[in-house]
């Protein structure tokens, strides 16, 4: 069997024995999400950069040196990063033939017993606030509905908080994957790729009709309609001259929200892309609707640690099993 090797740069794995092909290239590519491929580089550009700097090998490291890699790091990078540099430099060895316990620096025990006290030690990594309905119902009393760009704004924000998905998900979607339905009214919304379902497999999610205001359906109708979007991308950018443009960016998900929770006077908080799903699953655990409902519709596991985890402002007798009726 032929070795596969990963080469720092261009983070793509290479057979020994003879080149590939370009189709081949193009499906390794495919394999994983461009911007995880670029975070891949970002990292292992990093490591050599220490390890040059230190006078160390980086392939095959030492325990020491990732140790000491990670210590030099607690002081300018949040532990999850770290831990995502030091397993990303896990799967380079892996893919050079060190893919043992014992070849593997990574999974030393001097290397988890230093990401131990990482974790210990860190300070609790700043999380996402939660958009909810009640915030969007605030935000849709300003943002005006007579411009393009208020429009655009409220439409992303409303199905953005509907669906629960990551903002690069939301930013993905074209007009081709949303398909209608009467009974009951609403769309059906196909996640061609995710960062959990690389393959597309995951079933779809759902969009409904309302007759309240803050029907996600009436704010995309709305915006498309206004914008002439019949097919491609479903969120595009609009200049001030209310010309649309490309496809907005994962990062414009962010600003946009920032902005628009500012002008409702919404409280101060950490506001970002993740808000919107963040406030979905709150909203929902409120409600007391079951986590494997609620992981359906954003994509989590119904296991994932991550989704308890954005259940933040639930008070304690709301979505608990010992609160039930009757029950005690």
């Amino acid at each position: 069997m032929p070795i596969v090797h990963l080469n720092p740069r261009p983070s793509l794995p290479a057979l020994t024995d003879e080149p590939l092909d370009p189709e081949t290239v193009n499906l390794l590519r495919s394999s994983v999400s461009s911007s995880t491929w670029r975070t891949y580089d970002r990292d292992l550009r990093t490591i050599e950069r220490y390890c040059h700097e230190k006078g160390v090998r980086s392939i095959p490291a030492t325990p020491s040196t990732v140790a000491n890699y990670v210590g030099a790091m607690s002081r300018v990078h949040a532990a999850a990063t770290i831990e995502r540099r030091v397993a990303t430099w896990s799967a380079w060895h892996k893919a050079t033939g060190h893919d043992t316990d014992e070849a593997n620096p990574c999974r030393s025990v001097l290397v988890r017993k230093a990401l131990q006290g990482l974790r210990r030690e860190a300070p609790r990594q700043r999380e996402a606030q939660p958009f909810t309905m009640d915030d969007l119902r605030l935000v849709l009393d300003v943002v005006s509905p007579e411009t393009l760009i208020g429009l655009r704004d409220r439409a992303l924000l409303t199905v953005g908080l509907v669906l629960g998905r990551r903002r690069s998900e939301l930013v993905a979607l074209n007009v081709e994957d949303l398909r209608w339905s009467d009974t009951p009214p609403g769309y059906s919304v196909d996640i061609r790729r995710s960062k959990t379902d690389q393959e597309g497999e995951a079933p779809p999610c759902w969009l409904p009709r309302t007759t309240r205001t803050t029907c996600p359906v009436q704010a995309l109708h709305a915006w498309l309609t206004a914008a002439s979007i019949t097919s491609g991308a479903l969120f595009r950018s609009v200049d001030k001259f209310g010309r649309v443009g490309g496809r907005l960016s994962d990062r414009s998900v962010s600003s946009i929200l920032a902005r628009r929770a500012e002008e409702a006077d919404l409280r101060p908080g950490q506001w970002s892309g993740h808000s919107l799903r963040a406030g979905f699953v709150t909203d929902a655990a409120r409600d007391g609707v079951p986590i494997h409902e609620i992981a359906r519709q954003t994509g989590h596991k119904p296991t994932s640690p991550v989704l308890y985890r954005y259940v933040r402002t639930v008070a304690p007798h709301q979505a608990n099993a010992a609160a039930r009726e009757g029950w005690a």
